[in-house]
């Protein structure tokens, strides 16, 4: 695991592990992308950052903000701060900022096109559930 990610005010960069996702917070752009395997040994050391950036975006956020989650594969405690991720950019979402989240999910991968519908329900934002072609 990258433990020096990149950051600076406004951009949170993080390599992607064996056991932990590509992440690139940019509050310039209003983008949020987490792509890859979430399943941290700490997950709560990995997810913090995270959400403290989201606290911080939300004090001035861009008039859209796009978050796109192509995760392959999460445990559950990975996929409780991804919701807890969601539950705030619904707050962004209620103080009337544009908040659109893309699920992406390998299209022969019910368990976690089922995710992505839970993550829809729950968040309550415009959410786009976005089948891909299996790797390899």
């Amino acid at each position: 695991m990258d433990t020096n990610p990149k950051r600076t005010v406004s951009k949170l960069q993080i390599d992607s592990s064996e056991l932990t996702p590509r992440i690139l917070l940019d509050a310039g752009l209003g983008k949020i992308e987490i792509e890859g395997v979430a399943i941290p040994e700490d997950t709560h050391k990995f997810f913090a950052p995270l959400l403290q950036w989201i606290d911080e975006y939300s004090k001035q956020p861009r008039p859209k903000t796009i978050a796109s989650f192509n995760i392959t594969y999460c445990n559950t405690s990975s996929s409780m701060y991804i919701a807890e991720m969601l539950r705030r950019l619904r707050k962004i979402n209620q103080a009337g900022y544009e908040v659109s989240v893309n699920w992406y999910y390998e299209e022969d991968d019910e368990d976690m096109r089922l995710l992505g519908e839970d993550f829809r329900r729950i968040s309550q934002l415009h959410f786009s559930i976005i089948p891909i072609p299996p790797l390899g």
